[in-house]
């Protein structure tokens, strides 16, 4: 039914489906945005590859080829493409790696593959080549990292900056409806909604593009880290549950504040484990750069199998691999599949740089590749990687510790002004109820008294509680979920980091909106001038 339904949509739009192109233009600059994103990182990995292998002395051609089956890497879709080049229509490699670079638009690939062709037109080997290229890559690398997170400093500071002032917008309407009580607010509201919604993407959208890109875990489906596991296990019966329960007293008309923290406390298992989970994937990378080193320098020193070297190994100065380095030696020495076994020790050590890494330095051992070359390739590239990340962690950081007490701050500004005004409002009209009580027993005399009070007090009349009161949910919501993807985009990680702000966040909303009506209650008692 639906093939014959696009089929007549295509048929009646000159054979493209409605608004095709414009999709496509998206997704285009969607890819763009990635493939930008993701490119220096791909192109230290591929290039870590390339001077690996280059140890095995393999020939051109098969560089290229091996280069071109890693699909992984961004840059060997377009070193593929070379390949097809010269193995399908008789290019030269030179002219091959020219043609692609005029075509691609990412300008530090295109340098490369430029570099690339005037080193084959030059004569210059191709490891002498690859081993500078990778020395300049990681020097590339480095500094798009630390201008990465040098921006990601400023549009922090900016980004709390920005989401203080369209909190502050919240609270002059808030205080402007509770002087006016205008007429027809909802126009008023909903352009509040817009302002605080577009400050809050275009902040998030400029911290996304200018955070480094950082994986942390390698997202195998088949097997992964036992918080991982978890994890995805828990996830499956938590994230529905909460989501039913919060609709059930959504439209129970259950205080918000009891749903905010019940969504945070349900959420919070999964936020600590995927937290755990990220701290454990961050020491397993430090401990790796050290592990990869020795294990290479012990098959080429002893002259010995990868098996063999693992108990020769000082296993007690990683600490955080000893047990996958254990569990890989034990499968090792029974005889078991060597693919196998180090699959496995991959995918419990949960890390995406050690999935990339380890498939690197087995690949070119295996092609015959000097253990001791590849290991310090491999151990360089990695450990770079690590100092950045570490880096990067420091400014985090002292982000995420302000980000939590200032998403605090000011919701509860936000909610205790809305309480004060409520009950400021309240008092109010008790008051002008006892004026208007007495104006009708004075004189006519007095009566001038008492509607000149009634003039006075009735800015706080008509206060509109339930629509401010929905208000103010709707803001605390935006901002709560604005907070959470920011947190999340500047520490990085996994999606499992979602959780652990959801629930930090929901727990302090809950906790302010439960409490700010007691507080105000118990310390902002407004007298009623009952009996004058």
């Amino acid at each position: 039914m639906f093939e014959d339904m696009a089929e007549r949509l295509r048929t009646a739009n000159q054979g493209k489906m409605p608004f095709e192109e414009q999709v496509e233009a998206l997704y285009n600059i969607r890819d763009y945005i990635l493939e930008k994103k993701k490119m220096e990182q791909d192109l230290l990995l591929m290039y870590t590859y390339m001077a690996a292998i280059t140890t095995a002395s393999v020939t051109r051609p098969e560089i290229f080829q091996y280069t071109s089956e890693r699909f992984e890497y961004i840059p060997s879709r377009y070193i593929a493409k070379v390949q097809r080049l010269v193995a399908g229509w008789g290019h030269s490699y030179a002219s091959g790696l020219r043609a692609i670079a005029d075509r691609c638009r990412n300008e530090t690939l295109q340098s490369m593959l430029h570099r690339y062709a005037n080193a084959i037109d030059s004569g210059v080997p191709d490891d002498d080549f690859i081993g500078t290229e990778l020395s300049s890559i990681r020097s590339i690398y480095r500094n798009t990292f630390e201008q990465g997170i040098e921006l990601l400093k400023k549009w922090g500071d900016a980004y709390i900056a920005m989401l203080l002032s369209t909190a502050l917008v919240a609270i002059i309407l808030m205080i402007s409806v509770a002087i006016y009580a205008p007429e027809g607010i909802d126009a008023t509201l909903n352009t509040s909604y817009f302002i605080i919604l577009v400050i809050s993407v275009f902040g998030l959208t400029i911290m996304y593009r200018a955070v480094p890109d950082d994986p942390r875990t390698h997202g195998l489906a088949e097997i992964c880290s036992k918080e991982q596991e978890i994890i995805r296990r828990l996830e499956r019966l938590v994230v529905p549950i909460t989501a039913a329960i919060a609709l059930v007293l959504i439209l129970l008309g259950v205080n918000a504040g009891i749903i905010f923290l019940l969504v945070g406390l349900l959420l919070m298992p999964l936020g600590i484990i995927g937290y755990i989970d990220d701290v454990n994937v961050i020491n397993r990378d430090n401990d790796f750069a050290t592990f990869i080193r020795s294990l290479g320098s012990v098959m080429e020193g002893k002259g010995i199998t990868t098996a063999d070297a693992l108990q020769e190994v000082d296993r007690k100065s990683l600490p955080y691999l000893e047990p996958f380095i254990d569990s890989v030696a034990s499968k090792l020495n029974l005889g078991l599949d060597e693919a196998g076994s180090w699959r496995k020790f991959i995918g419990e050590t949960g890390s995406y740089l050690i999935y990339k890494y380890m498939n690197i330095f087995r690949d070119a051992v295996t092609l015959g590749g000097s253990p001791d070359q590849i290991g310090k390739i491999v151990g360089s590239s990695m450990l770079e990687q690590v100092l950045l990340r570490r880096k990067r962690d420091m400014m985090v950081k002292g982000f995420v510790v302000l980000l939590v007490p200032m998403h605090a701050a000011m919701i509860g500004i936000f909610v205790f002004l809305f309480e004060i005004l409520l009950t400021m409002s309240h008092a109010v009209a008790e008051v002008m109820n006892h004026f208007d009580e007495a104006s009708a027993a004075l004189t006519g005399g007095s009566s001038t008294l008492g509607g000149s009070a009634i003039g006075s007090l009735s800015i706080l009349v008509n206060f509109p509680e339930d629509t401010m009161r929905a208000y103010v949910v709707a803001i605390l919501l935006m901002l709560t979920v604005a907070n959470m993807l920011a947190g999340k985009i500047v520490m990085g990680g996994d999606r499992y980091l979602y959780y652990f702000f959801a629930s930090l966040l929901c727990v302090a909303t809950g906790i302010v909106y439960i409490v700010a009506p007691i507080v105000v209650s118990t310390f902002f008692t407004i007298p009623t001038f009952v009996g004058i």
